[in-house]
């Protein structure tokens, strides 16, 4: 039976016991998931060893269906290809997905010696799970439960199970983080320890334009307009948002354009081909002509601090606090900042106001007449 014939029947099933008022937007994805009778089918989840940060972002889902695997597996890999083909997720939430999935996989393994059915996880098997999960962080926690909800929920929308048993499972309270910025005096010195035409071009994106790490190895050479001095740049979900660049980023990247390196040379295969072409319109290659592996940012980065002198940890992240934290310090307005981000939620650009210690100490000194002393 194909996933479309499957909704067509649970929406049969569904009328008669479902009354006529609108559904949750979640639930909506019944209506929607018929589009996945067009895609290939996936490949299986791997239950293996998790895999390094260097493989997650290549993982792929979209070849055929072994055979032996079980049930669980099966779905699994379904979702998986659902939110890389239809939901338009990027390859690393999807490799993160996998990750957890396959954890949990692992875990059931250990538990209960197999792999059972999804109709038979209980709500108290994914408790279980979630108690083992103490002692890692509470963002991290709350993920690889809600990936599970998420996973149930869509096998509901499916027809194929009757209750989500890892939903409203009670979850730790998420750290309260303020971000964390660099001062002008060490973006300076980054900016001038940043030697070759690559490392400059870098840093500026992310300390002037405020890319994510993975936004700025993601960037094309269509992307780019020096002229107009603008940046297409390729956010979280296939999200798109222009960016204006400085004069000094945009002759960073000039200058960086002279110097890149030659493509590296495909091998006579039609995938080495493919990946060529791909090369071909990254911004960004490594020496040897290669588009950037994940960490190579950090690593970058990591010279850039040793030439400079700077000993405290720098993340590409925090290069990026910096820009938004430097605009709401200089009166931009917070739904400006959440553009040039690429939040999609405000509530995610409000905590650099938090973090923007200046403009509290000048808003409390304008109650000194209230003690009676004088504002210094």
């Amino acid at each position: 039976m194909t996933v479309q014939q499957t909704v067509e029947d649970v929406t049969a099933k569904r009328t008669d016991r479902v009354p006529a008022t609108p559904l949750p937007s979640r639930e909506r994805i019944k209506e929607r998931v018929t589009g996945l009778a067009d895609l290939p089918s996936p490949v299986p989840i791997e239950s293996g060893r998790p895999l390094p940060d260097r493989e997650r972002s290549s993982i792929g889902v979209g070849a055929g269906l072994l055979t032996g695997q079980s049930e669980l597996e099966q779905a699994m890999a379904r979702f998986l290809e659902y939110q890389r083909s239809y939901r338009s997720h990027s390859p690393l939430t999807v490799s993160t997905y996998r990750c957890d999935l396959s954890q949990f996989c692992r875990w059931l393994q250990g538990c209960v010696g197999c792999l059972p059915e999804p109709s038979a996880i209980t709500r108290e098997l994914v408790m279980q799970y979630a108690v083992t999960l103490s002692g890692r962080a509470s963002a991290t926690v709350c993920r690889k439960i809600t990936v599970l909800s998420v996973f149930f929920g869509f096998l509901m929308d499916l027809g194929e199970l009757d209750s989500n048993p890892a939903r409203r499972i009670p979850l730790p309270k998420p750290a309260s983080r303020i971000p964390t910025a660099i001062s002008e005096e060490e973006a300076q010195k980054l900016i001038q320890a940043a030697v070759s035409p690559f490392e400059r071009a870098m840093l500026l994106l992310m300390l002037t334009a405020g890319l994510r790490r993975s936004e700025v190895g993601a960037i094309r050479l269509e992307d780019v307009n020096l002229e107009n001095q603008a940046l297409l740049v390729r956010g979280k979900g296939a999200k798109q948002r222009m960016v204006p660049l400085m004069p000094q980023t945009a002759e960073a990247i000039r200058s960086y354009l002279a110097a890149r390196p030659e493509v590296e040379q495909p091998h006579a295969t039609s995938r080495s081909n493919e990946a060529a072409a791909l090369r071909g319109t990254s911004l960004f290659l490594s020496p040897q002509g290669r588009r950037l592996a994940n960490d190579y940012l950090n690593r970058t980065l990591r010279r850039i601090l040793a030439r400079a002198g700077l000993a405290k940890r720098i993340t590409p992240h925090m290069l990026r606090h910096t820009f938004a934290t430097h605009l709401v310090r200089n009166g931009v307005d917070v739904r400006t900042v959440q553009e040039l981000l690429g939040h999609a939620d405000l509530e995610t650009t409000a905590n650099y106001l938090h973090s923007d210690t200046r403009a509290k100490q000048t808003a409390v000194s304008l109650i000194a007449t209230l003690t009676g002393s004088t504002v210094s």
